[in-house]
Formats: C-alpha cells, structure tokens, sequence
C-alpha cells in the first residue's frame, strides 16, 4: 500500500492582518490559476476586483509557515515559486513594478541560485526582514503594504493593486484518520511519519505501507517524484519475491493456554492479532507478517499464553546456566 494524497495550502481566511476579505488578496495557488493559459483569465494578468492590469504587485513569503501561531516548520518551495512567478511576470509584464517580502530567501537547489539571481536582474525588488505587519484597505480600492526592510534598516510602506500570498503548505484533510487506518502515525505537523527520515525514507512503522510526495512532507515536484520511485521500488521488493520475509522475534500464541478473552486484539497497535476458532472456541491468532515484535500483547495477556520467538522464561533461564556454568 502507497499513500500518496498530496497536501493542500492553507486558507488565507486565518490572517486577518492581510486583509483576506478583500478580492485583490490572493493565495500563490489563485495566482499560479490567473497565469495559466488553461486558467479563468486566460493567462492574461487581471485584477479579480474589476479586471483591471495591476501595475503594482506584493508577494509575501511564510504565511503561515515559520509561525508558532501556525506551523513552525518551513513549506520549502515557496522561495522558489514566488521567484517563478516574478520571473514569468518581468518577462512578460516587464513595466510592472514586483516587490517580494521575504524573511530570509531560500534557494537551496540545483540552479536555484542563479535563477535567483536572474530573476533579480529582471527588475523585481526583493525585500528582505521579519514578516510583514499588515496588508490594509485603502478607500481608493489600493493595498497598503507595510513591512520592514532589513537591508535599509528602516520600515517600508507601498501602495500595491494585487497582493499574493505565499501560504504554507498543509497535510490534506482526513489523513490523520487514513493512517490510522493503515496503522501509520502522523508526526506532530500532521503529516505521516517516515520510521527514520535517513534510512527509511519511505516505509511506516506498519509493514507493507509507504508514503511518498507531501503526505509526508512539503517537498518539490522532483523530490516527490524521486520519492514516489523508491516507494515504488519498496513495494515491488516485497510482491516480487512472492514470499515475505520478516523478522523472527515476533509474538506467538500458546493456543492450549489462551483463555479467548480477546484482550489482546484492540491493543495490538499493527492489528497483527485475530480471533479464529480452534477447538469449538474462538483463539488469538497473530500473523506473524504483520507483528513488529513490540510487547503489548504479551505483557497484557491474563493467561501468559503469548511469548516471543527466542524470549521464553525457559531459554532465557538456559541462556543463564550456560553463562553461569562457562
């Protein structure tokens, strides 16, 4: 099983400071729609307040992301897109005036930073310090930007006609309840969480259920891809063989001493334990593929009738003989 659900960006309706009653307020996502050919506009630049050429353009960095208030972590590819987006307007609009607010640019990739640099060259003014104070109304229909330029070591005011939200990038809706499903556990941001971010990228802590693209993480579109292979690849390693192979300390049950209580089967977290009749009575039956050998049954069982693979009282008790007769 591959969960790949994608993520969606966050509503601009959480930051009242930036206006977001207001039509001229966009998020990147309605604006990346307004440049696409295929997009309502036609790929043609309006104003969604009355189809107007804006002259003067805002973009704002980090909302929403890099803030205790919201999510502290970094959305990783607004940098770029912003920049992206700077680029296809200076080109094509070269007399708009472009102001980008960043806290810090970053541009970590191959290329990127000399498409940074490009872009600059193109005419669009990159703003650089703490987020933005405020995005107000004025009654002329303009936006009144303010911010803090840290280059300048002074507070900047502008009069802009379209402001575009960069806005952080979040796990969809029900993902938390999906891998639950899946016996998959969501990290404290609310994505899914890998078993180790170095090793095992893509593997859960349930066998058999890989994650790839932002479902795990804000990410790039070549980082998703890159991802989405070694799922891919992960889970052909284990159809292809046609065998599964799996770790021998695992959970078995002594059928003859299970009670049938069932006590095992709800706090088993890998759903690894199942009730089947053996004797005219319903047992405990653990698959062994699933079981990740972590305890819970064993040390819950009234009964004592669940032990692991290598671990009874009596091979250790022999394991001590041993070294105490060596």
């Amino acid at each position: 099983m591959i969960i790949a659900t994608g993520f969606k960006p966050m509503s601009k309706d959480h930051f009242k400071e930036y206006s977001p009653q207001s039509p001229d307020v966009i998020t990147s996502m309605e604006f990346e729609r307004i440049l696409s050919s295929t997009g309502p506009t036609g790929g043609e630049l309006k104003r969604p307040s009355d189809g107007t050429k804006p002259k003067n353009i805002a973009m704002i960095s980090c909302v929403g992301s890099r803030d205790e208030r919201h999510h502290s972590y970094c959305s990783k590819v607004c940098c770029m897109y912003m920049l992206k987006h700077a680029r296809i307007l200076k080109e094509k609009y070269p007399y708009i005036n472009l102001y980008l607010f960043f806290i810090d640019v970053r541009t970590a990739g191959k290329d990127f930073e000399e498409f940074y640099v490009y872009t600059k060259g193109l005419g669009a003014k990159i703003i650089r310090g703490g987020r933005v104070s405020s995005v107000d109304e004025k009654p002329n229909g303009k936006l009144r930007v303010r911010g803090f330029d840290v280059d300048l070591g002074s507070p900047v005011e502008l009069e802009a006609d379209l402001v575009v939200l960069a806005t952080a990038i979040e796990p969809p809706d029900g993902v938390d309840e999906l891998g639950r499903q899946f016996s998959a556990t969501c990290g404290r941001e609310g994505f899914l969480r890998e078993v180790h971010t170095k090793l095992f990228p893509v593997e859960t802590s349930a066998k058999g259920v890989l994650i790839a693209g932002c479902v795990q993480g804000p990410k790039d579109i070549p980082e998703s891809i890159a991802q989405s292979r070694a799922a891919a690849a992960s889970a052909a390693s284990l159809i292809i063989p046609g065998k599964i192979k799996f770790e021998a300390i695992v959970s078995e049950v002594d059928k003859d001493k299970c009670s049938s209580c069932g006590v095992c089967v709800p706090l088993c977290p890998y759903n690894a334990i199942k009730l089947e009749t053996y004797k005219d009575k319903e047992k405990a039956k653990i698959e062994a593929a699933l079981c990740a050998g972590c305890g819970v049954c064993a040390s819950a069982c009234p009964s004592r009738a669940i032990t692991f693979h290598g671990f009874t009282t009596e091979q250790i008790l022999e394991q001590i003989s041993a070294l105490v007769e060596a």
